[in-house]
């Protein structure tokens, strides 16, 4: 007989001969270049929404296994005499290897209502969508893509409340925005799973809440868009210099003294959740997989993990004994934690058995694949290599310096309004713009004042982008083929490349000797349940507004560090023990780009210790607040610790840093100052 266990296979695929599969897509991408599956992917996510709460492969029930309502999902009970307390792997070396299976079982359920609505299409349509429909992957949403003057980092694609769509009636017509928000109020969600008092209060997921209770997508859009560098630094700096999974993994503290470790994908991860809550439904990781946007976020960081994978494929190692901060509803603590460890509750095809962290480390299993890591199409490891890591430099930026230098040609002289009407819960509103004001410490193309100094003639900005506008599929178009990468289009061995020049001024030419220059970067650490909510900490170099509701788009933030805290109250098993311990988390705010504009603009000589370190013990500011946005004093944070780092690095020929390995700590900038780290403090 048949089990009636749900499976966490992914999509059911057959790779090609050469070993492939087909691609998750970057949502802007599958937008602009692949109409029809764009089409069904609205459509397929509307129809799986509306699957009832106690279908185990509901949208309800897929969000609930993240957290609330905390009930036993595919009849996966945990440890014996345990209650249960969820899932749960956050702040744990199972981090990533945990959600690949929780987006493929997503992914299935999903795919699975587009081939239900594709094969719902008049006869004249149906073949085009069903077609369409075989290759199907959910997208995923880059949120550290570089952004025009013109354009949002929050693609309007997420952030409008309505969506055209050829219906299944072959109609063209407007509906509510799927990926907009998750409704609660028109279901019919028994008891014992609901979510408690405070979220049950909501109708639909939000973000970034005003006092009235509506979302705010425009400001989540300035936000983001607000600390586009210091967000792009920080993931090419942990693609390209991180070379241990137990670091990359995890934001939890490792102890070792090695200040170059405070970064990973995890302490990322939670940045964008913080920067689309702002008080709604992703700020709290008890409900934020309820929000649409919180799948295309995972794919993310799935992929920058798949992207890490390829860049260091000895590196996967999963070997300790759990403490009790890492175990959860189905890990005791004292049990040792391995790459045969199971994932629960995911079973594999063989429903009999767990997924572990073995059997996730490759995609392909799963049936996807992302753009930059098609192996099949490279003839060797190496020259897959060599290709997925210059996708990192072109997508998030070579090295700081030419990055720099190169946005104050590309940025335009200044923002024109692009005219594009973006609908909100209240109504019409224009696409947010990026205005002189608007154009922070922390964004990617630096202040008009640079390019003056510069003497640099302003690029014109290119038109906006397809994907960024919100237009109905074509009547009758083939979804076109994805272009091939350069190795595929190779019909003769490629010439010696030749050294990438720096695109330095001669005036500023002293920050780069011999290609070498010094990075600078804030580590931070804190209890991960101190304050028993959800917080971060803002960075700032230079003055800034006292009022706390100003520092998410504050001029001169350089970027933020997010704890996503829980209360006593909550009942996540694993939360509840790294508060018993104290858990101690960190994170990463890169400083470079920042530091950078001011020597443009005169205020600073060089990236130099000698003249960085008076200028951040003046310049370098910090200050918290909580999951309502007031502000919490520095001092009554517990285990808050801030410093400062450097590592030289040496710009290669190709133009990719090489990162030397080596920190140096910089106590004398923040000793003696509310939660700075002392020179006797451990790093």
């Amino acid at each position: 007989m048949a089990s009636s266990r749900v499976t966490a296979t992914g999509v059911p695929t057959t790779p090609g001969p050469n070993g492939s599969v087909p691609l998750r897509r970057e949502i802007r991408d599958l937008q602009a270049n692949y109409r029809d599956q764009w089409n069904l992917y609205l459509l397929g996510l509307a129809d799986l929404q509306k699957k009832p709460p106690t279908d185990l492969l509901s949208y309800y029930q897929l969000a609930g296994i993240h957290g609330e309502p905390f009930v036993p999902w595919n009849g996966v009970n945990g440890n014996t005499n345990a209650s249960f307390g969820g899932y749960c792997t956050h702040s744990s070396i199972l981090f990533l290897t945990w959600h690949r299976p929780y987006l493929a079982v997503y992914e299935q359920a999903l795919y699975a209502s587009v081939q239900k609505v594709a094969s719902q299409f008049p006869e004249s349509l149906r073949a085009r969508y069903v077609a369409a429909a075989k290759d199907f992957r959910m997208p995923y949403w880059d949120w550290a893509a570089g952004v025009s003057g013109q354009n949002s980092a929050f693609p309007s694609a997420i952030s409008s409340s309505r969506v055209n769509v050829v219906d299944v009636d072959g109609a063209t017509k407007q509906i509510n925005n799927p990926l907009y928000s998750f409704q609660f109020n028109d279901k019919r969600i028994p008891s014992e799973l609901a979510l408690d008092r405070y979220w049950s209060q909501f109708l639909n997921t939000k973000r970034a809440p005003d006092s009235n209770g509506s979302s705010q997508n425009g400001l989540v859009s300035q936000v983001i868009t607000n600390e586009n560098a210091s967000l792009r630094t920080n993931v090419s700096l942990v693609l390209l210099s991180y070379k241990q999974f137990d670091a990359v993994s995890n934001n939890a503290w490792l102890r070792n003294n090695r200040p170059g470790r405070y970064g990973s994908l995890e302490d990322i991860h939670n940045e964008i959740h913080d920067k689309i809550g702002q008080g709604g439904h992703m700020g709290s990781l008890e409900v934020s997989s309820f929000d649409p946007v919180f799948w295309l976020h995972h794919c993310n960081v799935d992929r920058l993990w798949t992207i890490w994978q390829a860049l260091n494929p000895s590196a996967f190692v999963i070997d300790k004994v759990a403490a009790a901060r890492e175990a959860n509803f189905t890990i005791a603590a004292g049990t040792r934690v391995t790459a045969e460890t199971e994932l629960k509750p995911f079973y594999d095809s063989s429903a009999t058995k767990f997924w572990n962290s073995a059997g996730t480390k490759e995609t392909t299993p799963f049936g996807y694949a992302y753009p930059e890591t098609q192996r099949w199409v490279f003839p060797s490891e190496q020259a897959y290599q060599t290709s997925v890591r210059n996708e990192v430099t072109r997508q998030y930026g070579a090295n700081v310096i030419n990055n720099f230098f190169e946005n104050i040609a590309a940025a335009p002289a200044a923002p024109k309004d692009t005219g594009i009407a973006v609908s909100t819960s209240e109504g019409v509103s224009e696409q947010p713009v990026l205005s002189k004001g608007f154009a922070k410490k922390a964004v990617a193309h630096p202040i008009q004042a640079a390019q003056q100094i510069l003497h640099k003639e302003p690029a014109q900005e290119p038109a906006l982008k397809a994907a960024e506008v919100n237009l109905p599929p074509p009547r009758a178009e083939a979804n076109p083929a994805p272009p091939k990468p350069a190795a595929e289009n190779a019909s003769a061995p490629a010439p010696e490349p030749a050294t990438v020049p720096l695109n330095v001024p001669e005036k500023f030419s002293h920050l780069v000797p011999d290609r070498t220059y010094t990075e600078w970067i804030t580590n931070l650490r804190t209890v991960k349940h101190g304050l028993s909510q959800t917080f971060r900490v803002y960075v700032f170099l230079g003055d800034f507004n006292p009022d706390p509701a100003s520092w998410p788009t504050e001029y001169n933030v350089v970027g933020r560090f997010t704890v996503l805290g829980r209360g006593g109250d909550t009942q996540c098993s694993k939360c509840q023990q790294d508060q018993a311990e104290e858990l101690v988390v960190t994170g990463t705010v890169p400083l470079t780009s920042a530091l950078l504009q001011d020597i443009v603009e005169g205020q600073l000589a060089s990236l130099k210790p000698e003249d960085v370190e008076p200028y951040l013990v003046k310049n370098l500011h910090w200050r918290v607040t909580v999951f309502d946005g007031s502000e919490k004093p520095r001092d009554e944070v517990p285990g808050l610790k801030v410093s400062v780092v450097s590592t030289n690095v040496r710009i290669g020929d190709d133009g990719i840093p090489i990162y030397s390995g080596e920190y140096q700590a910089h106590p004398n900038i923040t000793d003696g100052r509310p939660a700075g780290l002392a020179g006797d403090d451990e790093i």
